[in-house]
């Protein structure tokens, strides 16, 4: 893969409403501090799953983690990747968690494989139910295939 995913500019992130700009991450880190809430924020590169959706393709599932004082929130992202840029495609998975509840990123499970991509992740907050989706590229859009929940294991 020739894209950088530790080094990169987000558009968008996990924290998205506390971190109202673009993060620019050097080493997998961007450090933020909202002055309204007199808060700090660290977004962080958690893992880069690469695969294809279709011949000739490539793509990267990235999943960042937003850790704030008390808790976080986690996204993975799909990245269409042409050379050495990435675009992205949409967000597939969350994870939410406080002191005393939910679940962080390692919730969040990736697989690429015959041409789709299966995302399993918490389907509620206490994590007692997973939601499967499995994803694939028609047209160049990501396109959600099915979504099942099952009780979590």
């Amino acid at each position: 893969m020739t894209v950088d995913f530790n080094n990169f500019t987000y558009k968008t992130n996990p924290c998205f409403s506390n971190v109202p700009v673009a993060a620019v991450v050097s080493a997998g880190r961007f450090d933020y501090f909202d002055q309204k809430m007199g808060a700090g924020f660290t977004i962080s590169v958690k893992s880069v799953t690469a695969g294809s959706l279709g011949a000739g393709s490539r793509q990267a599932v990235v999943v960042l983690t937003c850790d704030f004082p008390i808790g976080g929130t986690a996204a993975a992202y799909l990245f269409d990747i042409h050379g050495n840029a990435a675009t992205l495609l949409g967000k597939v998975a969350d994870a939410n968690w406080g002191a005393d509840w939910g679940a962080g990123p390692d919730s969040i499970h990736l697989k690429f494989a015959s041409g789709t991509l299966s995302v399993t992740d918490c389907a509620n907050t206490d994590c007692t139910a997973n939601a499967l989706t499995t994803y694939a590229l028609r047209g160049g859009k990501l396109t959600k295939l099915s979504s099942k929940t099952m009780p979590a294991n």
